[in-house]
């Protein structure tokens, strides 16, 4: 999994981590704007950018080593632009309006093609080598994947680290309501009930240690 992909889960879903762009961050302040996600709408069979699950922006700041991470991920997708040259795609997004909705289907196309009428390019963040958008349902293949290669990683999946993240940042005296607003958790309960389950997993995982020593024994 891409180290970027990892740290954006601390603060993001796998949703909104596809759905960033270039101007979504400030590498020179260190944050991010969380303005919108990326799913697959199956009735549509369409991969589709919209607002976020609470339809709320949100700022968030990171630390310096995503920042490092992000600026060599810059740097490598520009060299990829020139080793792929023709083949290199473009992402963009069109404006569709069905009766009383309206979506944005997401595509990627050879900068070699010619660009329908009413396509808007995008600069996503996570792209493939070739410069194609990384789907939310990639992420969790990766994610099953080091479940099957890793050992104990059994019953990984990518919502545990921000859940990891969030018991790291109360543990270390973050402020609940900081936390909420900074995972964009709908309510400061949400945030501390994730922070009560950690706790009692970590407390069962060191009474399972005594079984250990006895059997040891």
């Amino acid at each position: 999994m891409q180290k970027k992909n990892i740290f954006f889960s601390f603060y993001l879903t796998k949703a909104e981590v596809c759905g960033l762009t270039w101007q979504d961050i400030n590498l020179e302040e260190q944050y991010l704007t969380v303005r919108r996600s990326m799913r697959y709408n199956g009735a549509r069979h369409k991969t589709e950018i919209g607002a976020t699950k609470r339809k709320k922006i949100r700022t968030v700041d990171f630390c310096d080593t995503l920042a490092a991470i992000l600026k060599a991920a810059k740097t490598e997708q520009h060299k990829n632009r020139f080793r792929y040259g023709e083949l290199y795609s473009l992402n963009y997004y069109l404006e569709v309006k069905e009766k009383d909705r309206t979506y944005y289907e997401v595509y990627s196309l050879p900068r070699s093609e010619e660009v329908p009428e009413g396509y808007k390019e995008l600069s996503f963040v996570c792209l493939r080598p070739d410069g194609a958008f990384e789907a939310p349902s990639t992420v969790g293949i990766m994610c099953r994947t080091a479940r099957k290669k890793v050992e104990g990683l059994e019953d990984f999946h990518f919502h545990m680290l921000r859940h990891t993240y969030t018991s790291y940042l109360l543990s270390n005296g973050a402020a609940p309501k900081d936390v909420q607003e900074l995972l964009g958790h709908a309510d400061v309960s949400t945030t501390m009930n994730i922070y009560a389950h950690a706790t009692r997993e970590a407390k069962r995982t060191s009474a399972r240690l005594l079984d250990k020593v006895i059997g040891g024994e």
